[in-house]
């Protein structure tokens, strides 16, 4: 089937395609004013959100979808009639591949609030601005926020967001970074699973190495200035 030949990339693609052929024109029809405070796109949790989604990772959360950010306050009094809405007069499928519900609920169109999007993901409402802030940011959910694409933003506020931590680290937490992760990788990895051979403590070893890679791997992502995902994806 069409769907199972579907990548990550193109997954993107066509959730863009039908946002702006078929979501796009009910929201503008329905719902005017929300939709200029809207942020959509396909983005945050998610394989086909990094386009690194394959057939077995299409069995839970995969399909089109429209990722609907909307200011807390309007989300609660207004996305589930939004939803509603919309999801009527959707069709079961578009270019071969279905609607399913994703990691929050809503098939093909899944209000969120912004507020809690951010905070769920780095842990504050916007921006950071200081660089405490900046080292306070879980690196891998970073990435739920700039992966993907948006699509539609006419209030600007997630796009503002997105292109301020694309611009990456300033440069004086992304030494401390790589200093964290050098020392990681020297002393709790290298040095450990040296010591754990000495001993003949395999199981430690074997441990110790595995961490070491995902050091290594993390810290290359770090030195060319590029986040790195979470494990699984790593």
């Amino acid at each position: 089937t069409m769907a199972r030949e579907k990548t990550g990339d193109d997954i993107i693609a066509t959730s863009r395609r039908f946002f702006n052929n078929v979501v796009c024109p009910l929201l503008q029809t329905h719902f005017p004013a929300e939709s200029q405070q809207m942020a959509c796109g396909l983005f945050g949790y998610g394989s086909e959100c990094l386009r690194m989604d394959d057939e077995l990772s299409r069995d839970h959360h995969w399909g089109l979808r429209i990722d609907a950010l909307l200011p807390d306050a309007l989300f609660h009094e207004r996305a589930a009639s939004i939803r509603d809405t919309i999801s009527a007069e959707l069709p079961d499928q578009f270019e071969g591949v279905e609607l399913r519900q994703g990691h929050v609920e809503g098939a093909g169109l899944a209000p969120e609030s912004l507020e809690g999007f951010l905070r769920r993901t780095l842990g504050i409402e916007r921006a950071p601005q200081s660089h405490a802030e900046w080292l306070d940011l879980p690196e891998v959910d970073i990435v739920h926020v700039i992966n993907g694409e948006v699509w539609h933003d006419p209030s600007g506020r997630l796009s503002e967001i997105r292109n301020t931590l694309l611009a990456y680290y300033p440069d004086p937490v992304w030494h401390r970074r790589i200093s964290h992760w050098c020392r990681y990788y020297s002393g709790m990895g290298l040095y450990a699973l040296s010591r754990a051979l000495q001993r003949n403590n395999m199981a430690y070893a074997y441990t110790a190495f595995a961490r070491s890679i995902k050091w290594a791997l993390e810290l290359g992502f770090l030195l060319n200035r590029r986040y790195f995902p979470y494990d699984k994806w790593l």
